[in-house]
């Protein structure tokens, strides 16, 4: 059995359509990249979050996404620069900074995004790398976040605002390149079982996560399949962009 045979098979063992979103990383300017992703999602009718550089995202950028109804813009930390400390793993939202100082870039970082995006733009927060250190959590709501973003099956009872999370990455990061069919695939598979048998949060959508501007053309050719094959299918639903503050 391929394992395209094996993800319709857990499909079919759901008793409604399986839930995915779609979380897309480091936007900052229009590009070729980036308008080969737009295309994909809207052949398949499939919402698509974009995770913004509040620090380096353009006005080009705002006014490329104008016109585009089911594009909705994610905080990605302020300016995702790596402030860890020597020896640490890299991490914008923590380290030895100053905590002031991470909530003011956070500040100026959401109102610039609902500045250039407005209604676009979600109150959802979607740290560099993933990472966050643990004492930053419950300040978040205060700021306004009504939802964090990181990589992983979510907590249930989430210290801060609750989880939406990503959990299939599709490139493999040490050599820079698409991570492989059959690990993508079974990655997508295990959380879609996980979910179904209860180890993990059920109502939580299964994440995609991807990078424009590092895809390889193995990475885009996977890409146009997958949404293809679940498109295809009455077994899955997309979540729309603001139902993630709700789902």
């Amino acid at each position: 059995m391929t394992p395209w045979q094996r993800l319709q098979q857990e499909l079919e063992r759901w008793p409604e359509p399986a839930t995915f979103w779609w979380r897309d990383d480091d936007a900052v300017a229009p590009s070729a990249a980036l308008d080969q992703l737009i295309d994909i999602t809207q052949r398949q009718d499939i919402d698509l979050c974009l995770a913004v550089i509040p620090a380096l995202c353009t006005s080009a950028l705002a006014q490329r996404l104008a016109a585009e109804p089911r594009i909705w813009v994610l905080q990605h930390g302020y300016d995702h620069r790596p402030y860890a400390a020597p020896g640490e793993r890299k991490r914008e939202l923590g380290g030895p900074r100053p905590r002031a100082e991470i909530l003011h870039q956070l500040q100026l970082g959401r109102a610039r995004l609902t500045q250039q995006f407005g209604a676009q733009a979600l109150d959802i927060l979607v740290p560099p790398w993933n990472r966050i250190d643990t004492d930053l959590l419950p300040l978040l709501p205060a700021l306004g976040y009504r939802r964090l973003s990181v990589l992983g099956p979510r907590e249930t009872e989430p210290v801060g605002p609750a989880q939406i999370n990503v959990h299939i990455d599709i490139i493999d990061w040490r050599a820079r390149r698409f991570a492989g069919t059959e690990q993508v695939l079974n990655r997508i598979i295990a959380n879609l079982e996980a979910r179904r048998l209860g180890q993990v949060d059920a109502s939580e959508p299964c994440g995609l996560m991807t990078h424009h501007l590092d895809h390889d053309q193995e990475c885009w050719a996977f890409l146009e399949q997958l949404t293809r094959t679940l498109s295809a299918t009455q077994l899955v639903s997309w979540i729309e962009g603001p139902r993630l503050l709700t789902v």
